[in-house]
């Protein structure tokens, strides 16, 4: 018995620490190109951006157990962690902030008001009024984007089209619905985060993606994103899914890496 239990526990050792899924996306923004990988085992997800990426090199974790999304900027080898009380205090100091800048502003003479609100506005667009929510559209159209059958939909946010999705089937990528509770579980965290500083603004960041992840039943494989103008500002297209053998590391930030507290950088 005991030598069983021993060969047992070296196959435990030999054998990979996890299975998972990982997808590559080409994305194009702003005339800049940039390749990513997002990677999904069990209930965890990891997003990186890879250097080609200018403006910023990090990677975003999420944890469907924890709750919690983890902001790895790799250019100053520092992170910071999102969770569900970090999301309350962010919010009550956000909105607190905001308030305040609102008293500011009604103790100014009209025209100094005015000329201040519109150079805020020209700044945070979006600030000051409250998230609305954003609808899903099918438009009925097809398409294919590197093998993947897909049908197209829409995303509008008050009359705006914001992002137009071309889903594939959960059978057609790899990891299939098994996946797709990373991504609802996603989604509702960042609906919540938004939900939680109603006072900058109903903008988007990309939530709608995973907030409607359930409607849609199957994985976005081209995004298209809209400028308000309705003018194409960005694409990203799924390129391949495969499934790949992960670490429990790779879904936490490296070890030399500092912690930055999240709420000190808002004071």
């Amino acid at each position: 018995m005991k030598n069983i239990l021993i060969a047992v526990a070296l196959v435990a050792v030999a054998l990979p620490a996890s299975a998972g899924v990982l997808y590559e996306v080409e994305s194009s923004y702003g005339g800049t190109a940039s390749e990513a990988g997002i990677a999904v085992d069990g209930v965890k997800m990891k997003m990186d951006v890879a250097s080609g990426e200018k403006n910023w090199n990090g990677d975003l974790i999420f944890d469907g157990n924890r709750r919690e999304m983890i902001v790895v900027n790799h250019d100053n080898k520092t992170y910071f962690v999102i969770d569900e009380e970090q999301m309350r205090k962010l919010g009550e100091t956000v909105n607190q902030a905001m308030a305040s800048v609102e008293q500011a502003l009604a103790g100014l003479p009209e025209s100094q008001r005015a000329k201040m609100e519109q150079m805020m506005k020209s700044r945070m667009p979006e600030m000051g009024t409250p998230r609305q929510p954003s609808e899903l559209k099918k438009t009925g159209a097809g398409d294919s984007v590197n093998g993947f059958d897909c049908e197209v939909y829409e995303v509008w946010r008050s009359g705006v089209r914001e992002r137009e999705l071309c889903v594939t089937g959960w059978n057609n990528v790899a990891g299939g619905s098994e996946v797709a509770e990373v991504f609802s579980g996603m989604g509702e965290f960042m609906t919540e985060m938004l939900d939680s500083l109603p006072k900058i603004g109903g903008g988007s960041l990309g939530d709608e993606t995973y907030e409607h992840i359930k409607e849609m039943n199957g994985f976005p494989v081209r995004t298209r994103e809209y400028d308000d103008n309705g003018k194409l500002a960005g694409q990203s297209n799924l390129t391949s899914s495969k499934e790949a053998d992960f670490d429990p590391a790779d879904f936490e930030p490296p070890k030399n890496y500092k912690r930055k507290d999240l709420m000190k950088g808002m004071k």
